[in-house]
C-alpha cells in the first residue's frame, strides 16, 4: 500500500493490494477508471484493460487490478467484500445519491456473489456540510429516498440557504441496504475547508484538480483461509459485561495491546455498541495510535450521538497527534453536554498538548471554549431533566483579542431550526454583556440563557443557533436535552424527537432586540415604567397593563452586577414569562419584562 492515501483502518490488516483516498500530494498508483463519471447510477464490473465508456462506479474482482473513481467535492464510496472477493469505488455526488448509487452497486455486486452483511465500507473525504449549500431541489431528491430532515443534515446556512451532509446520506443508504453500522468508517475531511489536503472544485471552480478513492485486491489465498473460519458464538450480556471488565482493568494495568485484543473481539459480534468503540479508541490511544483510536470515536459517536465520552476522547486523540483546531472542535462539544467540567478538563494529561493555546487558557479562565478568535458556543447547564422540570440552554457569543475599549456592537440570535409546537413552556430567557482583558488586549462576551419546560419525554435538540454581531454570523453546534417521563430513572432510554425547519420560535432571541417592541407596546398601552433600587432590599410592585392576549409588566434598574439581579427585583409569578437584559450601569438601562397569557 502506498503510504500517500488516507486508508480506512480495515484496509490495514486487509488482503487489498491497494485501498483508500488521495490527497493534492500525490495521484497515488495506477487504477482502472470509467472514461467518464455522470452522476448517475451505473455501476459496471471491471474487466483488465476494457474501462466502461461511462458510469459512476466499479467492481473488481480480479487480482491486482485496481479500481478507482474521481472527485473534486463528491463523496467517494469504497466496499469490499472479503467472502467472495471483491471490491469496487463508487461515485456519489448529490445527483447520484439521490439515485442511491450505493444501492444500485450493491444490487450490480450480488450478481458477483457480494452480500452486504460481509461488505466493509470506507466514506472519503468530501465538501462537508458546513460549505455545501443547495437548492430546494436536492433537499427534496434526497427526501424522497424517505430519509429524514435530521438523516440528510439539513440545515439553514448563514446566507438563509439549506445545507445538507451527504456523507450521513450515503452510509444511511449502505445501512438500509444491509451493511453494518459498524462495518462503514468514515475517514472523513472537508474538501472545501482543507485547501492544502484537498481538490474542491466549490472552492476553487474550474481550476480545481480531482482526487481518487482507489481499491484493489491483493491475491485470494489469505481470503480464502480467513473466510473459512466458522465465526465464533456472540458472548452472552454476563460474558460480554466481564470481558469488558477485563479490558478496563488491562488498560488500568498499562496493557492496551490486550484490552485491544478483547475488545475487538466484542465487536465482531457487538458492532453497533458505542461503548465497546470508545474503550477500544482509548486502547489505541493508550498506544499512540491516534487516527486509528479517533476513527473508532467517530463511529463510537455516529451510534451514540449523546455518549460526550466520544466527543472528549476525540478532543484527546487530536490534541496527542498535535492537531489544536481539531482538539478545540470536539472538546467544545463535549463541554457543551453539560456533563464535563474545567477542573477535569485543564488538568487532564491527555489534553496537556493545549496547555499553551490561547483558546485553552481563555477556558481555564472564564469556562468558555472559544474555537477561534470569534466563536458562538452552545452550553446545557443540566443535560438531563424529566417532563415538567426546568432546563436552561445558554449562547455564548465571545469575540477575543479586541481593541481596548472597542466599539460594542449590535448582536442578536435565532434557531436554525423550530421546535416541535407543545414541546416545551418558555419560562424566562436573559442577555448579559461582559468586557474583560486577556493577554493586553479585551474580550467581548454575550451571554443568553434560555429557561423552559420540557413537555415531552425524548431527545430535544437544541441548534445550531445563528448568532449574528454587527454584519457577522456564526452558527453553533447543536447540544441534545434528554427528557425523562415524570419519575422516570436518569439512565432511562429515549427516542430522538424529529424538528422540522420551520421559522424559529420567538422564544430564542436576544432579549435587547427583541424586547423593545414589547416595551412600546406596553407602554403605548398607557403601561408604567417601574424603576428597580440597585441597593433596596423590599421586593418592588407594579401593576398589571391588561390586554386581550393577556398582561404586561416593565421595570428598568441600573445594575450594579451582570451576574445578579437586585435584591428588591419582585419575585417570579407561576406562569409568567420573563425577559432580562442586563448590562452594566455606565453602559445604561438594564430592564426585565413580564408578559402574562390571558386565562
Amino acid at each position: 500500500m502506498t503510504e500517500d492515501l488516507q486508508r480506512p483502518t480495515w484496509a490495514q490488516e486487509a488482503p487489498l493490494g491497494c485501498c483508500g483516498f488521495t490527497t493534492r500530494s500525490s495521484p497515488g498508483p495506477a487504477a482502472l477508471a470509467c472514461a467518464r463519471q455522470i452522476h448517475g447510477a451505473d455501476v459496471h464490473h471491471a474487466a483488465p484493460d476494457q474501462p466502461p465508456a461511462e458510469g459512476d462506479g466499479l467492481w473488481s474482482t480480479t487480482p491486482g487490478l485496481n479500481v478507482a473513481i474521481r472527485v473534486a467535492d463528491c463523496v467517494p464510496v469504497l466496499l469490499w467484500d472479503p467472502g467472495v472477493p471483491a471490491v469496487a469505488a463508487v461515485h456519489a455526488g448529490w445527483r447520484g445519491t439521490a439515485q442511491d448509487i450505493v444501492g444500485a452497486a450493491l444490487e450490480v455486486g450480488a450478481g458477483l456473489g457480494v452480500e452486504p452483511a460481509r461488505v466493509h465500507a470506507a466514506i472519503g473525504p468530501c465538501i462537508g456540510p458546513c460549505h455545501f449549500e443547495v437548492g430546494d431541489e436536492v433537499v427534496d431528491g434526497l427526501r424522497a429516498l424517505g430519509l429524514d430532515d435530521a438523516t440528510i443534515g439539513l440545515r439553514i446556512g448563514p446566507r438563509g440557504r439549506p445545507h445538507v451532509d451527504l456523507r450521513s446520506v450515503n452510509r444511511a443508504l449502505l445501512v438500509r441496504r444491509g451493511v453494518p453500522v459498524g462495518q462503514i468508517e468514515d475517514v472523513g475531511g472537508c474538501t472545501y475547508c482543507d485547501a492544502d489536503a484537498y481538490e474542491s472544485y466549490r472552492r476553487d471552480g474550474s481550476s480545481s484538480g480531482r482526487l481518487r478513492g482507489i481499491i484493489g485486491l491483493l491475491g485470494t489465498l489469505l481470503i480464502a483461509v480467513v473466510t473459512g473460519c466458522a465465526a465464533p458464538a456472540a458472548p452472552t450480556d454476563l460474558e460480554t459485561a466481564a470481558i469488558s471488565d477485563e479490558a478496563r482493568q488491562a488498560l488500568a494495568d498499562g496493557d492496551a495491546d490486550r484490552a485491544e485484543e478483547l475488545l475487538r473481539g466484542l465487536l465482531k459480534s457487538r458492532v453497533d455498541d458505542a461503548h465497546i468503540r470508545a474503550s477500544l479508541a482509548m486502547a489505541l490511544h493508550r498506544q499512540g495510535r491516534y487516527a486509528e483510536a479517533s476513527v473508532q470515536s467517530r463511529l463510537a459517536l455516529g451510534a451514540d450521538p449523546t455518549l460526550w465520552q466520544a466527543s472528549y476522547n476525540l478532543a484527546c486523540h487530536h490534541a496527542a497527534a498535535g492537531e489544536r483546531d481539531l482538539a478545540i472542535r470536539w472538546l467544545q462539544g463535549a463541554i457543551a453536554s453539560g456533563y464535563v467540567s474545567v477542573e477535569q478538563v485543564v488538568s487532564d494529561p491527555d489534553l496537556a498538548a493545549l496547555e499553551d493555546d490561547h483558546r485553552f487558557a481563555f477556558y481555564a479562565g472564564t469556562g468558555v471554549l472559544s474555537r477561534a478568535t470569534e466563536d458562538a458556543v452552545v452550553l446545557l447547564h443540566t443535560p438531563s431533566v424529566a417532563v415538567g422540570e426546568r432546563a436552561t440552554v445558554s449562547v455564548i457569543s465571545i469575540a477575543l483579542n479586541r481593541p481596548l475599549m472597542g466599539e460594542r456592537e449590535e448582536a442578536d440570535l435565532r434557531l436554525a431550526s423550530a421546535l416541535e409546537p407543545g414541546l416545551l413552556r418558555p419560562v424566562s430567557r436573559r442577555e448579559t454583556f461582559s468586557v474583560g482583558v486577556e493577554g493586553g488586549s479585551e474580550y467581548h462576551q454575550r451571554t443568553f440563557h434560555f429557561t423552559f419546560e420540557p413537555l415531552q419525554a425524548g431527545l430535544i435538540p437544541l441548534g445550531p443557533f445563528e448568532v449574528s454581531c454587527g454584519a457577522r454570523s456564526r452558527w453553533t453546534d447543536t447540544v441534545l436535552l434528554q427528557v425523562r417521563d415524570a419519575g422516570e430513572s436518569p439512565n432511562g432510554s429515549t427516542q430522538a424527537i424529529p424538528v422540522p425547519v420551520a421559522r424559529p420560535k420567538s422564544f430564542f432571541r436576544a432579549p435587547s432586540a427583541a424586547d423593545p417592541p414589547l416595551i412600546a407596546a406596553h407602554r403605548g398601552r398607557g403601561g408604567e415604567v417601574v424603576e428597580i433600587s440597585a441597593v433596596g432590599t423590599e421586593p418592588v410592585e407594579a401593576d398589571w397593563t391588561e390586554t386581550d392576549e393577556g398582561a404586561s409588566r416593565y421595570f428598568r434598574f441600573k445594575a450594579a452586577s451582570v451576574e445578579v439581579l437586585p435584591e428588591s427585583t419582585p419575585s417570579r409569578e407561576p406562569g409568567i414569562f420573563r425577559s432580562i437584559l442586563v448590562q452594566r450601569a455606565t453602559e445604561g438601562w438594564s430592564h426585565l419584562v413580564e408578559l402574562r397569557s390571558a386565562p
